[in-house]
């Protein structure tokens, strides 16, 4: 709609006839549509062709101001809708307006610099990106035939913004899976040229590369940049299990600049189709008395309970006499809390400074169960304390707390870079 009162003018045509038989890419539209007038212009404006008239001069900065903007747009529009090879075109065409060259030529004229016939020369030998990188300065210096500009060259390689990724695939279910991707920065940081950010998009793409199973807009910091940095999300897979996904890496400001990598299910291992639930034995209540401390029977005496559940009979050797990993899925009502009660008392007689943390998924349920823990457990000499998601707060919290109550949410505030935190 931006375009559509663009006509060609009478004096116009000549030149206009000129610059459809220049731009690389042949227009078929008639000579008087807007759309092949919008068409060549930005042809033109990519080519950095020479205009005569004025008026078509204007026409160009029109829609190069306007052109940019909505590839942009058209860009995040087919990412959230999931189009991962439309979403990389439209992402190459922002960069071509931008830097007014095309994806064809060498990433080499997006350095200031370079002398013109250089570039012509190295996009004569055809030579692929990697192989360059593999060159020494000597040695592209006489790819060029021109010696001395060959560390020049070398150091301008070694700039194009480019991640080294590692990853590790875990199933978590038959229909999804966790990946962790180590990035490591592989060019070489300059500000002058690369600022004090470089930003980067991180697509997994399925099998075919038709679909985006995540996509995650990431930046790399100038102060960062020796640093390894890791993602971990989760992704669905699909029945049957495809023989891989993609992992592609594209630069939001640099052509040339992306990288692919291929996620390999090839040694993968998923769980059961239908995993059996444990059957729930029919054994003889736990008296209270099997917890063999006087303050842990008096927990439970207080409140009117002298014998565990079923459930809680049959884990209780799991959950408090033996330091085993337990998942516990049974319906409300069923005694689950506790059973977290009894793994908490186990790692506050077995375990030093020992810490445990209770998530419950809204925040009126981490108000009651609190209360009931600085109760009950409070009363043994136990600090509890609650996280509120401010991080500066909670950090003393949790540092003061062998018993922590939170919601998922400020937990996962509290849990992010964990490793990092001082």
């Amino acid at each position: 709609s931006e375009f559509k009162n663009m006509s060609v003018r009478q004096d116009e045509k000549l030149e206009f006839a000129r610059l459809l038989d220049q731009v690389p890419i042949p227009v078929k539209g008639a000579i008087d549509d807007p759309t092949t007038k919008v068409n060549v212009l930005l042809q033109a404006f990519i080519s950095r062709l020479r205009l005569d008239g004025f008026a078509m001069r204007s026409d160009m900065v029109y829609i190069t101001q306007n052109a940019s903007r909505i590839m942009r747009a058209l860009f995040e529009i087919v990412l959230k809708r999931g189009w991962a090879a439309v979403a990389e075109k439209t992402l190459t065409l922002c960069k071509m307006v931008d830097h007014r060259m095309w994806a064809a030529q060498t990433p080499l004229r997006q350095f200031e610099g370079v002398p013109p016939d250089v570039l012509k020369r190295i996009e004569a030998k055809d030579f692929s990106w990697d192989r360059l990188c593999d060159l020494e300065p000597h040695a592209l210096g006489e790819l060029v035939r021109y010696p001395k500009i060959g560390r020049a060259l070398h150091r301008a390689v070694h700039q194009l913004p480019r991640l080294h990724v590692v990853e590790h695939v875990q199933p978590i279910t038959r229909s999804v899976m966790r990946v962790e991707l180590t990035l490591t920065a592989d060019f070489d940081f300059d500000q002058h040229v690369h600022g004090d950010a470089e930003p980067f998009w991180i697509v997994v793409e399925d099998v075919d590369s038709e679909y985006v199973l995540y996509c995650e807009y990431f930046v790399l910091k100038r102060r960062f940049v020796d640093e390894d940095h890791v993602l971990s999300f989760t992704v669905p897979i699909h029945d049957p299990l495809p023989p891989q996904y993609f992992v592609r890496i594209m630069s939001d400001r640099w052509l040339g600049a992306g990288s692919v990598s291929a996620l390999s299910f090839r040694n993968l291992i998923l769980p059961q189709r239908f995993a059996q639930p444990t059957e729930l034995l029919d054994l003889n209540p736990l008296p209270i008395s099997e917890l063999a401390q006087e303050q842990f029977i008096s927990f439970y005496s207080k409140r009117g309970i002298s014998y565990f559940n079923a459930i809680q009979t049959q884990v209780f050797n799991a959950v408090f006499k033996k330091p085993h990993n337990v998942l516990v899925a049974a319906p409300t009502g069923s005694g689950k809390t506790v059973i977290a009660e009894l793994a908490i008392m186990r790692m506050l007689s077995t375990t030093q400074g020992g810490r445990a943390v209770y998530v419950a998924p809204l925040q009126e349920l981490v108000d009651e169960r609190y209360d009931d823990f600085r109760a009950s457990f409070g009363s043994m000499g136990v600090s509890v304390t609650k996280l509120t998601g401010e991080s500066s707060a909670d950090l003393k919290l949790l540092n003061d707390g062998q018993i922590v109550v939170t919601t998922p949410e400020a937990w996962d505030v509290m849990s992010r870079r964990w490793q990092k935190r001082r």
